[in-house]
């Protein structure tokens, strides 16, 4: 899908890494109505050989999809199911194409989140099979009529009831999509492990989850094996996208199982004590229950680090950071404690900010030392890095990558993913681990407010950033105490005593 416009990884990471959900959505549709392009991939079904291939918009065959097609096949995939693997590829295809995109350089987070926002609004074309060589004419991105009307118009229908509802925004729907995704993670690691050109393409960014299963054996024994497979559903939340159409997916109490706060000591515990950044990132996601995107979107002034920051006194050089560290996390001097400030932001620059109506601060209830001396550790690190870099002050973000072709980087929601995975690889615990991901911090951050600290559950709803209390109470419906009564802890009753009085504005 050749362009005459030219767009590629970076601008895509730029609009990923926007916070609000519909401000991205929003640039992507900006991008794909304006954008001239030169055909789309198209599907060939061989009835003499009974295969499916893919070809390209300049009518050459695209080898590594039509060799995966070929395996799915080899493994007595049913041809329906590969007919529509090859539909879905094809989309996936155009998608990389447009944005130019060499897997060998990119964090694959990013790559397939972003890829759910273009299927989100992409026309749902059906072309008779002799007809798909049309698709390589196409000269736009097939966008549905809400997508071109993005903000504009909104779609109202009546649902079984006679009852006037919001319709789906999408053209497929939420199951779909997530098929989409699935077999677009399988071909990234086909071209892993079946390919030399792609073996170092990086998928540890790639959330996956385990899943038992029975089978001959297993339903003979009782016991059920377990496989490491991709959990779309990260994938699609961290796009924003959910199944607010099924009434089978209105929120419901949370059934995963949620880690204690041993679990999580032992976590953080499994992580270098030389690798500063990874420790204060988990230690940040526990304490303050963010999610990843606003994790690592969180920001400081670092030009107001002082360049011998790492040669000064350790008493002296906390003092500086507990009151001149301007930032979305500060040190709250009324409260003795340290205060996450969660933003919305237009823009990569700290200093031209703005703020959501709504605003989060969220107050630290573990240990304010431990905070103190990674923060410390870490903005050392980090002016050191930055300077070796020659990025010094190109961004403000918190985080930063390590990666040898982006170091220096503000990192993405697929770091995060790459860390918890890179914690828990070769670890005695790996397979419980594997049972969780970088969002059950939040959940822990829910549940030992709500049990161990016994804190009102508006307060709950507001650090977490849920639109109402309901929300918070539908999620953790089986945490909440059966006494509203029970002592709160002290110290915590009067840092929310001071928030309420306007301590923190």
């Amino acid at each position: 899908m050749a362009m005459s416009g030219k767009f590629d990884y970076v601008h895509l990471r730029n609009i990923d890494n926007t916070l609000d959900s519909t401000d991205r959505l929003r640039a992507f549709v900006q991008i794909y109505s304006s954008a001239i392009i030169n055909g789309l991939h198209f599907v060939h079904f061989d009835g003499k050989e009974n295969i499916i291939q893919i070809y390209t918009p300049s009518h050459k065959l695209h080898y590594y999809s039509t060799c995966f097609l070929l395996k799915q096949k080899y493994i007595d995939t049913p041809i329906n199911t590969v007919s529509r693997q090859a539909q879905q590829l094809r989309r996936f295809l155009d998608f990389l194409e447009f944005w130019n995109i060499d897997l060998l350089e990119v964090d694959t987070f990013t790559v397939v989140v972003s890829f759910v926002s273009y299927l989100r609004l992409l026309k749902s074309l059906r072309a008779k099979p002799n007809r798909a060589i049309e698709y390589s004419l196409m000269k736009q991105v097939p966008l549905h009529k809400r997508a071109k009307h993005f903000g504009k118009v909104s779609s109202i229908g009546l649902n079984f009831e006679g009852i006037m509802v919001q319709e789906r925004f999408e053209d497929f729907s939420h199951n779909t999509i997530s098929g989409f995704v699935e077999t677009a993670c399988k071909y990234l690691g086909f071209l892993k492990k079946e390919t030399h050109e792609f073996a170092d393409i990086d998928l540890t960014s790639i959330p996956v989850k385990q899943r038992a299963i029975t089978n001959t054996i297993s339903g003979t024994t009782g016991r059920k094996t377990k496989i490491i497979i991709t959990d779309v559903h990260a994938i699609l939340s961290e796009a924003s996208f959910s199944n607010t159409s099924s009434s089978g997916n209105l929120i419901q109490p949370l059934s995963e199982e949620v880690m204690t706060e041993e679990n999580v000591k032992n976590f953080i515990s499994l992580i270098p004590s030389s690798d500063i950044q990874t420790r204060l990132l988990f230690y940040i996601l526990k304490s303050f229950g963010l999610r990843r995107s606003e994790a690592r979107n969180l920001m400081f002034n670092s030009k107001n680090v002082p360049n011998d920051l790492f040669l000064w006194d350790i008493n002296k050089a906390q003092e500086w950071l507990k009151s001149e560290m301007y930032g979305d996390i500060s040190y709250d001097n009324k409260l003795k404690a340290w205060v996450c400030d969660v933003v919305k932001r237009e823009v990569a620059n700290f200093q031209s900010q703005n703020k959501t109506v709504r605003r989060r601060l969220i107050p630290n209830f573990f240990s304010q030392q431990d905070l103190t001396n990674l923060l410390l550790e870490h903005i050392k690190e980090r002016q050191l890095i930055m300077g070796e870099t020659g990025k010094k002050h190109v961004h403000d973000y918190l985080f930063y990558s390590n990666s040898n072709n982006s170091k220096g980087e503000a990192i993405t929601g697929g770091t995060i993913y790459s860390k918890y995975r890179s914690v828990i690889s070769g670890s005695e615990r790996e397979n419980f681990y594997l049972n969780f991901s970088p969002h059950s911090f939040r959940h822990f951050f829910a549940t030992y407010l709500i049990r161990i600290k016994r804190k009102p559950i508006n307060d709950v709803s507001r650090w977490l950033g849920h639109r109402d209390e309901k929300t918070t109470r539908t999620i953790y419906l089986h945490y909440l105490p059966g006494q509203d009564n029970l002592p709160a802890d002290d110290k915590v009753g009067d840092m929310v005593a001071i928030f309420k009085n306007g301590g923190k504005v």
